[in-house]
């Protein structure tokens, strides 16, 4: 800069040109009655923070603008009349009760191994040979479920699958994976949209009277193909997950 050149350090409209606009978010009480838009309030989620405080995290608006989005029960494969039967015996496991959370370790990873829950059925018909598991998200915001586990070669006789069982290649012998949550083999856990709300992972065991004789990464639709008129019974258990 020349020697007496005026310097635009002070300059009035320098300093207006280099201030940043402020803008002041609403009131936590803030409202918008009538309306289905989240106040403050809600698009807040409070999260551990490094200090052991607590620190607020706004909320996914694509999971809050999809909320009244879903998939619905009536698409699950146990809503269809080509795989009905008797709920002739009974799905549990030791890691939630029906309706119940599932733990934290199950969550879905887009990369790296995911742990499937440890379950347990009651003794199915005589006549089953082997027993179907179908595993399906009826809240995504989508027009079908998404499938978490799509299993066939299941020996009844186990009567459970140890957690990780659903580990492709499956560490149980006879169990076969078919295509499930972004073309995965075995177990895709809980993966929710974030502030989506809570999600159903409904487990579907079908006690099948026949081979099902499919290769692995089989699609659903070879699974009921398959299935259709040698379903015996069937059994259910939901687990509830919920990204916030």
């Amino acid at each position: 800069m020349a020697a007496g050149a005026p310097s635009s350090c002070g300059s009035p409209h320098s300093r207006q040109a280099s201030r940043m606009p402020v803008t002041t978010p609403p009131a936590c009480d803030s409202t918008s009655p009538g309306t289905s838009t989240p106040s403050a309030c809600e698009v807040q989620r409070a999260l551990p923070a490094k200090n052991g405080q607590t620190e607020p995290m706004a909320a996914n608006p694509i999971g809050y603008a999809l909320r009244n989005r879903h998939a619905g029960h009536h698409t699950l494969v146990w809503a269809r009349s080509d795989v009905n039967a008797p709920e002739g015996f009974a799905l549990t496991s030791p890691e939630f009760e029906h309706g119940g959370r599932i733990p934290e370790r199950f969550r879905g990873k887009m990369f790296g191994p995911n742990v499937s829950p440890a379950l347990a059925w009651t003794e199915p018909p005589a006549d089953t040979i082997e027993l179907v598991l179908i595993v399906q998200d009826p809240d995504v915001p989508m027009g079908k479920p998404a499938t978490h586990a799509l299993s066939v070669g299941i020996d009844p006789a186990l009567g459970g699958l140890p957690e990780g069982a659903l580990a492709n290649p499956s560490p149980i012998h006879g169990i076969v994976h078919g295509k499930g949550a972004f073309g995965r083999l075995g177990w895709a856990g809980p993966l929710p949209p974030r502030s989506h709300g809570p999600h159903a992972y409904v487990f579907q065991l079908f006690a099948i009277d026949r081979p099902m004789s499919l290769a692995p990464g089989f699609a659903l639709d070879d699974a009921l193909h398959a299935m259709r008129s040698h379903v015996i019974a069937r059994a259910r258990l939901d687990g509830i997950y919920e990204s916030v």
